[in-house]
């Protein structure tokens, strides 16, 4: 009897401990939820009002930018320089004291002129009104300036809160909390326009005022937004506790992005938390003493089963990361390659000044080294596109045939420099002409070939072979075609040749091999089949070599008369014999850059044909120079794109724009840094002629001049 009445005690005395601990640990993970929670809200109004900073800063840079290029002009220039300067900063007014507005057709807002006639600060916000104009809620930022002749006013930015609302209020909670924009004084400036946000107060301190809370906090709340602090309390409103996260705006203003959730939301979703970890913690414990007492055995099978699958992940991780590793050591040694080329040449060619010569040839080197600098760049560049889905194919006509013989045409040479044989075998194609991007596909049979030259040691040999499925497709009048490229090189181990096609990988490192390239060669190749529908596939031994071939489908078509497709496939006849019958001196050209070096190398570049040569630093220089020359004085214009103040795109926009015989038929060329397919796009959209890519190539340069000016 004794021995049970000691039992039963410790069994209560167990379960007191237990209930007791897990009491505890409920409460303490539910504190913690609780102030992880707060701590994520006033996080997300933290990032909120930084937004908001960052947009009202570079808005009040843009009135500055405004206000330098205006700053000097007559009065009477104003309005046209403000219509001017809209496309810089939209919206953009000035307001003169007791002169109200000066742009043409639009009337002042009487709320803004009034403030503005009484206010002594240089720069802030005002609040939010009714437009005298518009009968639209705004509100505006305002940058004081003076005229040298005493004249002062003020350069004004209306918003409409409707349009700030929508950019940077935030929700929380499924639509059940919301951020407001509020003054010191607690008046709500800019509020959401969703239904559940529609709050009847004007004023947060209303909220909060008899609705049972306590004074002095409501107070302590006052003192907090008056002072521009930032911090969290909890309020009563409307029979429901509701959580105020608060912090300060910058950017001269005085106001506040206020964050308002119900507390009793942010409860439950702590609460659903906890009843998910302890429902799931509860199952967890009793499947695991389940699996313990009654499946011992299988569990340690699938235990190791999964501490097997664990170690294969990481493995695939490491390797992910040995990957990238050796493609930074690999680029380091490739990019470093042909830079010290180019350094050394320059180097080498600065100690022989006298010596033509010895000059031509640094400069020779110094040009393949940029060459080969700019391959490696741009299979970068195109593994990037592919990863992000940017690449866009063509469908053009183009005969498939031809295009092979090209290829084998380029890669002959660099097999036979390599000492290699190089065997193609008889194309016989039923459908010699197809519809799809040329470009892309030699791509892919270049990259293959070019592995393979890589691979293969002196005295191997390749053989390459393009033939068309005589299946038919099941997809009537498209046709299956198979380019199989064979080498006697190295070959690969089995291993490698599963993760062959990942990024960065390569079968021998740069150093070790000798062997250049960025390692993505073969992925590359493989997004593009990827894109085609199309696949590759490769067979290889250690020592025996390898067999790659890439099956691709084509909708076929009749043969067509080749033309030229842009400026770049154009046979023109010795350009440079054609442009010395050419005179060049009486033309115009006009150079918009604001890099002082590439200025200085298209300017020299350009000026090697006689050409003269006008320049502009920024696009809205190039419309003004446009805009006062007379007609026809320009026979043609390269645009960079990237540019302060206006950008290429939006100045030739505003050229073809203008109402003058010339506007529209001015040729007008890109050239430009941004390379990728959608920059041509965008270039053309823009009304452009064409599009160069730098670096600058005076081949492309003079088939331009030779097009448009002869």
């Amino acid at each position: 009897m004794k021995r049970k009445r000691t039992f039963f005690a410790v069994g209560i005395l167990s379960a007191a401990v237990l209930g007791t601990g897990t009491w505890m640990f409920v409460e303490s993970v539910s504190s913690q939820l609780w102030q992880n929670s707060i701590h994520t809200i006033t996080e997300s109004t933290h990032q909120g009002a930084n937004a908001l900073n960052i947009q009202f800063e570079t808005d009040f840079d843009g009135l500055e930018i405004v206000w330098e290029k205006i700053a000097d002009a007559a009065p009477d220039e104003l309005a046209g320089l403000l219509d001017l300067y809209n496309v810089v900063e939209p919206d953009a007014m000035m307001y003169f004291r007791n002169a109200g507005i000066v742009r043409q057709n639009v009337k002042p807002d009487e709320t803004v002129a009034q403030f503005l006639e009484q206010t002594e600060s240089e720069r802030g916000i005002l609040d939010a009104h009714t437009s005298s104009v518009t009968k639209e809620t705004v509100f505006n930022i305002y940058m004081r300036v003076s005229f040298d002749e005493g004249t002062e006013g003020y350069l004004v930015k209306e918003y409409r809160t409707a349009e700030i609302a929508d950019q940077f209020t935030l929700t929380f909670y499924n639509n059940t909390g919301f951020s407001y924009l509020v003054n010191r004084s607690g008046d709500i400036m800019v509020r959401p326009g969703h239904r559940n946000s529609n709050m009847p107060e004007a004023n947060l301190l209303d909220m909060v005022s008899g609705q049972g809370n306590d004074e002095e906090e409501i107070g302590q709340f006052r003192q907090e937004l008056k002072d521009m602090g930032s911090g969290w309390a909890v309020f009563q409103y409307n029979g429901t506790g509701m959580v105020f996260c608060y912090e300060p705006l910058r950017a001269d203003s005085e106001w506040l992005l206020v964050s308002i959730i119900p507390e009793d939301v942010i409860q439950e979703e702590a609460d659903s938390i906890l009843r998910q970890t302890l429902f799931f913690s509860g199952t967890a414990i009793a499947l695991i003493l389940l699996v313990l007492g009654f499946f011992y055995g299988i569990k340690m099978r699938e235990n190791k089963k999964h501490t097997q699958e664990l170690q294969k992940a990481f493995e695939a991780a490491d390797m992910a990361s040995e990957a990238k590793g050796r493609f930074l050591m690999n680029m380091s040694h490739d990019i470093r390659t042909p830079l010290n080329g180019i350094i050394g040449m320059t180097a080498i060619a600065q100690e022989h000044m006298e010596d033509h010569e010895r000059i031509e040839d640094c400069l020779n080197k110094i040009k393949t080294s940029g060459i080969q600098l700019l391959s490696l760049v741009n299979d970068v560049f195109d593994m990037t596109q592919i990863e992000n889905g940017k690449i866009l194919l063509k469908e053009e006509a183009f005969c498939l045939s031809g295009l092979f013989e090209d290829v084998t045409a380029l890669m002959r040479p660099q097999a036979l420099e390599a000492g290699l044989e190089l065997t193609v075998a008889s194309v016989e194609l039923t459908n010699e002409w197809a519809e799809g991007d040329p470009l892309r596909i030699r791509q892919i049979f270049i990259n293959i070939i070019s592995n393979a030259v890589k691979y293969t040691e002196k005295g191997g040999h390749i053989d390459l072979a393009l033939v068309q499925d005589q299946e038919e497709n099941p997809k009537e009048g498209y046709g299956n075609f198979r380019f199989t490229c064979a080498d006697t090189g190295i070959g690969m181990e089995p291993e490698f040749l599963g993760r062959m096609f990942e990024p960065f990988e390569r079968h021998r490192n740069t150093t070790a091999s000798k062997i250049a390239g960025t390692g993505v060669g073969l992925t590359i190749t493989k997004g593009l089949l990827d894109l085609m529908g199309g696949t590759v596939t490769a067979r290889s031994e250690p020592g025996k070599g390898s067999v790659f071939t890439v099956a691709f489908c084509l909708k076929t078509c009749e043969a067509v008369k080749e033309e030229p497709k842009d400026l770049e496939e154009m046979v023109l006849p010795d350009i440079r014999e054609q442009e010395a019958a050419v005179d060049y001196g009486q033309k115009h050209i006009l150079l918009v850059e604001d890099n002082e070096l590439n200025m200085e190398i298209a300017e020299e570049l350009i000026g090697i044909t006689g050409v003269q040569i006008e320049k502009a630093v920024d696009g809205l220089k190039a419309v003004e120079m446009f805009a006062s020359s007379p007609c026809g004085y320009y026979d043609l214009i390269f645009m960079d794109i990237q540019m302060p103040v206006m950008d290429g795109y939006e100045a030739t926009r505003r050229i073809r724009g203008m109402d003058r015989e010339d506007a529209g038929s001015l040729p007008i060329f890109a050239m430009s840094a941004n390379a990728f397919a959608e920059d041509v796009e965008n270039s053309l959209l823009a009304g452009m002629n064409g599009h160069i890519a730098k670096p600058i190539d005076l081949d492309s340069i003079e088939k331009v001049l030779v097009q448009y000016l002869k």
